[in-house]
């Protein structure tokens, strides 16, 4: 029976909103909606009516799939590749990608055969959303595009992160559409981060579709009964039983795609269960279409022509020759199938959910085994493609098989591994794990040892962001590893460090201990080599730069000992980047010489171009670093590097924009960078630049929210990085300044003072000028902060901190700070400082022209903090000019208060206003001990006892 159309009901809002939305990319504007919902709420249906509408634009389609076990790779990558083939022809489509294009080969292999196709890209699928970017940008130059990403409830972890860098940084004219199941994505799923993370950016529009109501049913059913009827929508004349309407109401409990299957069946004896309401269509098959149905449903919701084919040749029953196509277009009639370009897909995965449910076991485990078998053939002719890959090792564990199960799951989760596949590297690892203890001679079967299962299983997790279970697998590994392997277990442990800093765990140093007493020199120098340059990282990092230069030394002559130039250029970097921590500003010079020995290969250049653009931020050169970091940019594509280089080299530029003061194009960098970055160390350094920029920028209350959002993750990641301890400790106390709790600021940075604690200059430069500003708050001893300054007095930028230090202590000028060079903020914060000491000197006018001054500086960068304060000020001292008089602030006429300072009426007015002397002080940048001194001598010159009388008295001088 075929499913009439009804018009789209209920949702006139939803597709008003989705219509603005391809208006503006049609006017040139890029947007992203998030439609989720329940399954059969009509999603797809809404899209497509959007597509419908969508003339002069180029729709591109593309939907994730389930495997059962997991979600099938790339699947909507796939489709939607497929579908900008057809639109603009697969040569035309590599040119549009630019020289990468090859990656696509990882994703759709099929889709390029022709002499103009790329070749197969050796660095996997990870930059696969940055190409497919790159793709949708020159086709967007053409014309609108809309592209749709349907079921992400399915997806892998390439389809996620081409999601996100679509709707962070994709053109203009651009329409992207998601959608996913709202029930099947639980707190854990990897979605939900996602989609979290893209809503607090505020990057897309969600519309969530709710179910339909009765009269909404009512308009439903009677537009499809019209049309079933021949009469068209909305235009037949009978109207819906009451009983009728009620029961279907009931049954289809407001979804729209149940009440489509029940009109049809409307006055019969309709089931009473949903799965049940899905088989209606199918029941009224014959059995030779029921039949083909089942074995169409054990390969999931889609399912090629050749392989149908084949599988149905070995079902017995199945309908066969020209009985095979007659049974297949009874199906299609019924619309249970839905006949594809390339095979059958089921009109809902619903339907095709509820007919896999009515196979029997043994039935289950037959076709499976079937299809394993007609698809393993393909894969051994050379067509080895994770996807398919994944189906083989899934069918042959369904199908209860073991030892084949076991052997495609190895298989597959290799493969996945090589391609960036992490989600499904890791399920197909896992279940490989889970089938072990089952397989007799297992280790013969997968063709690998359980150790090295676990380890390459470890290092999937932690692609897929997993770290805990990473470790802990990594950990059985070590645990598991023949004691006369003790190069392997070096490598292991090595491994395991690795991961354990992704975790945020603090254990690397002592596990790249243990591997290096494993491997002494001579015993094999090369990966001797490899551990001592982690051993230099790991202690560069954490800020012991005596243990960095050590290490490294030793790795740079272990490295040319067995002539590795990659690990000597590695090794140089980090003794000049050790160097450099140090204060020794001589570590340019190795990490240039790491550039030379790195002859053009990518491991050692990627460490020049992203340490040496970081060193000169630590010095103030921002310029020098943006010219550097944007030479490795260019150098980093043109050696297909991975995505994680290329941000963080772009993190670089944004943070000297920072400096530089061009704070717009900074912060636009961040919100879009930061959610491309799973948990991990660099996401702790964007988080942290990102909430510093949002408290300069005027916006305190997010940075506050910020901070206390990222506080678990800042304290893990900040256990090993000396730089995430000394940044995140700025921004901490800065913030605690603001919610007037000096107190709280200097214990954020007091430890820039403890002799215990590793000390680099470049970070603890900025700690000692917060911590310069709460001792004088709280008018606490400086001894010691002092003595940490002039320990920095050879660093680049130590002019400018230690004038910052001597201002906020009360014994140097602001106006010096203003006029030397340094981060773009301190000039007018310096102006904003100065102008607040020249009311309390009563210098009005000059004060009045630092303030102006102040105002205009931070605007001109972005500086809203500054620029708010500075205007406040202003208008509290009466500086601002005011139409019929003298600007406020002249000699009171009562008796006794013209006796008042300038900076006694300001605290006198406040006192009015019922502030505290804490708020007073925060108001009028200065201290509560000053305020409080202020408030004495008011009511000393007023004849005033209380606070209270002096407010009373100060409203009479008005």
């Amino acid at each position: 029976m075929p499913v009439p159309r009804a018009r789209l009901v209920g949702r006139a809002q939803e597709l008003g909103e989705l219509t603005t939305a391809l208006d503006d990319a049609r006017a040139g504007t890029h947007r992203t909606v998030v439609v989720a919902g329940e399954a059969g709420i009509g999603k797809t249906r809404l899209l497509d009516e959007l597509a419908a509408r969508a003339d002069g634009a180029t729709v591109l389609a593309g939907q994730c799939a389930d495997s059962g076990s997991g979600p099938v790779p790339y699947a909507a990558l796939t489709g939607l590749l497929h579908a900008a083939v057809q639109a603009v022809g697969a040569e035309a489509l590599a040119t549009a990608a630019g020289p990468a294009s090859g990656a696509l080969t990882a994703v759709a292999p099929h889709l390029f055969a022709h002499d103009g196709a790329p070749g197969a890209d050796t660095t996997g699928a990870d930059r696969v959303p940055e190409v497919l970017t790159d793709l949708l940008t020159a086709l967007a130059a053409r014309g609108p595009v809309v592209v749709v990403l349907e079921d992400l409830h399915w997806s892998d972890d390439i389809t996620r992160a081409t999601a996100v860098r679509l709707a962070r940084t994709a053109p203009a004219g651009l329409l992207l559409l998601l959608t996913y199941r709202s029930d099947d994505v639980g707190r854990a799923h990897p979605l939900r981060a996602v989609m979290a993370e893209l809503g607090r950016a505020r990057l897309v529009t969600r519309l969530d579709l709710d179910r339909l109501g009765a009269d909404e049913v009512r308009e439903m059913a009677q537009d499809l009964l019209d049309t079933s009827a021949g009469a068209g929508p909305g235009t037949g004349p009978g109207t819906l039983d009451h009983d009728l309407l009620a029961d279907l109401t009931d049954r289809s409990e407001g979804v729209p795609f149940y009440v489509e299957e029940l009109v049809g069946f409307l006055g019969t004896d309709l089931p009473g269960t949903l799965r049940d309401i899905l088989l209606l269509r199918y029941w009224n098959l014959s059995h030779g279409a029921q039949a083909l149905c089942r074995v169409a449903a054990a390969d999931g919701p889609r399912v090629a022509h050749d392989v149908l084919d084949a599988v149905l040749d070995e079902v017995q029953g199945a309908p066969a020759g020209a009985t095979r196509e007659e049974t297949a277009r009874e199906a299609v009639d019924a619309q249970v199938l839905v006949a594809t370009e390339t095979g059958y897909a089921f009109r809902h995965a619903l339907v095709q959910e509820a007919v896999y449910a009515e196979l029997l076991p043994g039935e289950r485990r037959r076709l499976h085994a079937a299809y394993a078998r007609t698809l393993e053939p393909t894969t051994v002719a050379g067509t080895r493609s994770v996807a398919r890959l994944s189906r083989i090792a899934d069918h042959w564990w369904r199908a209860g098989v073991p030892d084949r199960a076991l052997a495609a799951a190895v298989a597959g989760h290799r493969a996945a591994a090589a391609e960036a596949a992490s989600v499904s590297a890791v399920s197909l690892g896992e279940r490989a794990l889970e089938l072990w203890e089952q397989v007799p001679d297992a280790e013969d079967v997968a063709g690998l040892s359980h150790h090295e299962l676990l380890r390459t299983v470890a290092e999937a997790l932690r692609g897929a962001t997993r770290t805990a279970r990473a470790l802990a697998v990594a950990h059985q590994a070590i645990e598991e590893w023949p004691a006369d392997d003790q190069v392997g277990l070096a490598r292991m442990l090595s491994d395991t460090a690795l991961i354990a800093g992704h975790a945020g765990s603090d254990e690397g140093a002592e596990l790249i201990d243990r591997a290096l007493a494993l491997v002494e020199p001579g015993r094999d120098d090369t990966v001797r080599a490899q551990l001592l340059v982690l051993r230099a990282r790991r202690a560069m990092l954490d800020g012991h730069t005596r243990e960095g230069v050590e290490a490294a030394t030793a790795a740079y002559e272990t490295a040319a000992a067995v002539g590795s130039d990659e690990l000597r250029s590695v090794a140089l970097n980090l003794l000049g980047m050790s160097r450099i921590q140090r204060g020794d500003t001589g570590g340019f010079v190795e990490v240039e010489r790491g550039r030379d020995a790195a002859d053009g290969a990518w491991q050692g250049l990627s460490r020049y171009y992203i340490n040496g653009s970081d060193a000169l931020l630590t010095t103030g050169d921002w310029a020098g670093a943006v010219r550097i970091a944007e030479e490795g940019i260019v150098e980093a594509r043109r050696h297909g590097a991975s995505e994680g280089s290329r941000l963080m080299l772009e993190g670089n530029v944004a943070e000297a924009r920072i400096g530089l003061g061009r704070w717009a194009e900074a912060a636009a960098w961040y919100e879009r960078a930061l959610p491309l970055v799973h948990e991990s160390v660099y996401a702790v350094y964007l988080s942290e630049r990102l909430t510093w920029l949002a408290l300069w920028q005027g916006q305190v209350e997010r940075a506050q929210a910020e901070a206390r959002r990222r506080a678990s993750s800042w304290d893990r990641f900040g256990r090993l990085e000396a730089q995430i301890r000394g940044r995140v400790a700025v921004t901490r106390a800065e913030l605690a300044l603001l919610r007037d709790d000096p107190a709280a600021a200097l214990g954020h940075v007091a430890s820039v003072v403890d002799p215990h604690e590793p000390h680099i200059p470049a970070y603890d430069l900025p700690r000692l000028a917060v911590a310069a500003r709460a001792v004088a708050l709280l008018g606490a001893d400086d001894g010691p902060y002092r003595a940490a300054l002039a320990a920095y007095a050879g660093w680049p930028t130590f002019p400018v901190w230690s004038a910052v230090v001597e201002a906020e202590l009360g014994t140097g000028p602001w106006a010096a700070v203003a006029e030397l060079p340094g981060p773009a903020h301190l000039r007018p914060y310096a102006l904003l400082r100065e102008g607040g000491r020249l009311l309390e000197a009563g210098e009005r006018t000059a004060a009045g022209q630092a303030l102006e001054s102040a105002a205009t500086e931070a605007d001109r960068i972005g500086a809203g903090l500054v620029a708010g304060r500075a205007r406040g000020l202003a208008e509290r001292a009466g500086l601002a000019a005011r139409a019929g008089g003298p600007p406020p602030g002249g000699a009171p006429s009562a008796a006794g208060a013209d006796a008042l300072t300038a900076r006694e009426r300001q605290v006198l007015d406040l006192v009015a206003e019922g502030l505290t002397n804490g708020q007073i002080a925060e108001r009028l940048f200065i201290s509560a001990k000053t305020v409080s001194v202020h408030v004495s001598a008011i009511l000393r010159k007023l004849g005033v006892a209380t606070r209270t009388e002096a407010a009373l008295r100060s409203t009479l001088l008005r």
